[in-house]
């Protein structure tokens, strides 16, 4: 039974009675099932496995839909955020089952779209959101991976060194908005600590003009990026 179904027998509430700064319990159990099973499935699609993206998608289908009845009366912009989600999920999945990776990858990823706007509208905020920053904020210092950047060039550098403050800065932030279960947790940490220990590395490797020693770095933090967005995102 698809969402928008189901949704037919919730109450809506007026929008104005539904503005809030934190998640309801209900709603939590709903965000962190999807996120937990689409990093898993992301994962999956990211290296070729399939079958076991399908099965780890149908899961993911399968928690959500048991999870709707309990979140109770709801607004409509929740519920049509609600219902593209699923949407997403569906035409992820039936991709899939057509050999369709590109589709079915994309289809994922944007399944968190509608509901990251709905959070928007009501001042929600988590703190896999920061992750995604840092993902942003680091795919702009990413580009200098691609081969070993020409350090001989001062706007090179200059690139360089401002898109490494920044990634600095999201990763500090990050740190800082994380609960403090999460905070304290050693793979966190590692990867945290790690991650801003490379980052303050840079300074030294443009200093030099070592395109080597940065492109190294740069290895290094994609690493990290990866694993905090896979684990944590």
């Amino acid at each position: 039974m698809r969402v928008r179904t189901l949704a037919l027998a919730f109450v809506f509430l007026p929008i104005a009675t539904a503005l809030a700064v934190e998640l309801t319990p209900a709603q939590r159990t709903l965000f962190d099932g999807l996120s937990a099973h689409r990093r898993v499935a992301l994962a999956y699609l990211r290296t070729g496995n399939t079958d076991l993206a399908a099965v780890e998608i149908e899961l993911l289908i399968e928690r959500w839909r048991a999870n709707l009845p309990g979140l109770g009366p709801i607004e409509r912009s929740f519920q049509r955020s609600l219902a593209e989600a699923e949407e997403n999920l569906e035409g992820s999945l039936s991709a899939l089952e057509k050999n369709n990776l590109d589709q079915a990858r994309a289809l994922l990823e944007r399944a968190t779209a509608p509901l990251k706007e709905w959070r928007d509208s009501v001042g929600i905020r988590l703190f896999s959101d920061c992750i995604t920053e840092l993902s942003q904020a680091y795919g702009r210092l990413d580009l200098y991976r691609v081969r070993v950047p020409d350090l001989g060039n001062p706007s090179t550098r200059d690139a360089v060194l401002t898109a490494s403050l920044g990634t600095e800065g999201t990763v500090m932030r990050c740190d800082e908005e994380a609960t403090s279960q999460t905070r304290t947790h050693p793979e966190f940490r590692r990867l945290i600590d790690g991650m801003l220990n490379s980052l303050r590395q840079m300074p030294e490797a443009l200093l030099q003009r070592d395109g080597n020693y940065l492109h190294r770095l740069l290895i290094e933090q994609r690493s990290f990026e990866q694993l905090l967005a896979f684990r944590f995102g």
